[in-house]
């Protein structure tokens, strides 16, 4: 407000300025020009007067009467050298004043209104600046108001009404998402009771099986609950991604270790199927982030790669350290994907057309939120050898939180 009274005074002192020099200016030409007018009036009389004193009243009275006097005067002064030029009359400082007086007077309300329009930029300068910082307020939580009245006290209005309109939205789903969590982890509770109790008496029953037909029969039903389980924890887990309760910690770690650690799990699956694996370029690359959660997300595509590579075939993780990122590349040397099917790979539940028949289609989706919490990104492709290519980067920053 104070800005703008301050760009009002500067415009008004500047038309004020104008106006007046332009009446002083008109008061100095009018008196010049009468002061010249006279001047020439009283230097023709005092010619006739010492020239022909006896006839001065007669003229005097002649002049006043003005009958017909202009165009006898103007023959006259055509015969004695002066035209109808003005300059044979009027002195060079005389029109050097007219002239000068009117540009002074543009040059001051020029400059009343460059300071004008340069105060108004300054201000509108400020006013964005201030409303740039109200929104990087508003993206680090911190609501409230300008309390500002101006000419982008409308925008600001908008603004804050679509502050507190998204606040609200946000509150509901962050509550929404917690609710599902919340319900997650009962239903997971719930039903992992149940399940460990049929996967105990699944156990007794193989004990007491008196055949070997009852024997796999109570093996495959122990592999389901098995998949159960896993099932039921992978969606809690999930949830509570979404959700953004899912504590991860932030400690540097070892790259290597935690490689050693993923592909553990699938030791024995690549020793039956005699698959040559290898990692390189790990050795003294440190990460910061959760060693188990990372280590889960990364197993879950080791065995995306285990399962679609043929028997003797290569698996390969090959690390590249940057100051930017961490680079890791997971490839197999199988068929790799459908076109069609790479866009969709990391969906919740999809499932390939190379699938095998018991996989549910979660553990690339997984693997990729875990990937994002870490502050990291998934990429997959076709490798141009063959097989499948997943490309993942941890950057080096600190972790966002959502």
């Amino acid at each position: 407000m104070r800005d703008k009274k301050k760009g009002s005074r500067i415009l008004i002192c500047g038309i004020v300025l104008s106006i007046c020099l332009c009446i002083l200016a008109g008061s100095v030409i009018l008196h010049l020009s009468e002061t010249f007018i006279r001047s020439g009036i009283a230097d023709m009389a005092g010619a006739v007067g010492i020239e022909a004193p006896e006839q001065l009243g007669d003229i005097m009275h002649l002049y006043k009467s003005g009958d017909g006097l202009r165009v006898v005067g103007e023959e006259i002064l055509g015969q004695y050298g002066y035209g109808r030029d003005a300059y044979s009359f009027v002195p060079v400082w005389f029109w050097a004043a007219a002239y000068a007086v009117p540009f002074c007077i543009t040059l001051v309300m020029l400059f009343s209104f460059g300071l004008y329009w340069r105060h108004k930029a300054r201000e509108v300068e400020k006013r964005t600046a201030a409303l740039s910082a109200y929104l990087d307020r508003i993206m680090e939580g911190q609501y409230g108001t300008l309390m500002q009245y101006d000419t982008g006290s409308a925008l600001e209005d908008s603004i804050y009404k679509a502050v507190v309109l998204l606040r609200e939205e946000r509150e509901q789903a962050q509550g929404a998402k917690k609710n599902l969590a919340d319900n997650m982890a009962d239903l997971s509770h719930q039903l992992k009771t149940p399940a460990a109790s049929i996967g105990l008496t699944l156990s007794l029953l193989k004990k007491k099986a008196w055949d070997e037909e009852t024997k796999e029969d109570i093996g495959r039903m122990e592999g389901q609950v098995s998949r159960l389980q896993h099932l039921v924890g992978t969606m809690l887990t999930l949830s509570k991604l979404d959700a953004g309760v899912l504590e991860l910690e932030e400690k540097a770690f070892d790259l290597e270790e935690m490689l050693v650690d993923a592909v553990q799990p699938f030791v024995r699956q690549m020793e039956e199927k005699e698959i040559c694996f290898g990692i390189q370029g790990a050795d003294g690359i440190l990460l910061t982030g959760d060693f188990v959660w990372c280590s889960e997300a990364l197993g879950n595509i080791i065995k995306n790669c285990v399962e679609h590579t043929p028997e003797r075939g290569d698996i390969s993780i090959v690390c590249r350290d940057n100051p930017i990122y961490t680079e890791i590349v997971i490839q197999d040397s199988g068929r790799g994907f459908d076109e069609a099917d790479l866009p969709r790979l990391f969906e919740r539940f999809y499932r390939g057309a190379g699938s095998s028949k018991d996989s549910v289609g979660i553990g690339l989706a997984l693997a990729k939120s875990i990937i994002e919490k870490e502050n990291g990104a998934v990429t997959v492709e076709n490798a141009g050898t063959g097989g499948a290519r997943f490309c993942i980067k941890f950057y080096h920053c600190h972790r966002i939180s959502t």
